[in-house]
């Protein structure tokens, strides 16, 4: 009977662990592009985009590429 009470009160604390740790997580997105030249349409490379208000940035890659990750929903 003790062993009976011991396996439920093992699997209530998982379930409270597993549970409280759904709260903490936050939906967040990705900001993605390419950065050009306007008059030769060539990709600009090393340029740094940045969210404005935030301190959420990237650098363009050889092909003038970024990503900004884990944005926060409204920015």
């Amino acid at each position: 009977m003790k062993r009976l009470h011991y396996d439920i009160l093992i699997i209530l604390a998982i379930g409270l662990f597993l549970a409280s740790h759904t709260g903490w997580a936050e939906p967040t997105g990705k900001v993605a592009g390419m950065v050009r030249d306007k008059a030769t349409r060539e990709p600009l490379i090393g340029v740094n985009v940045i969210l404005q208000g935030t301190f959420l940035g990237s650098s363009t890659d050889l092909e003038g590429r970024y990503s900004i990750i884990n944005v926060p929903p409204g920015i």
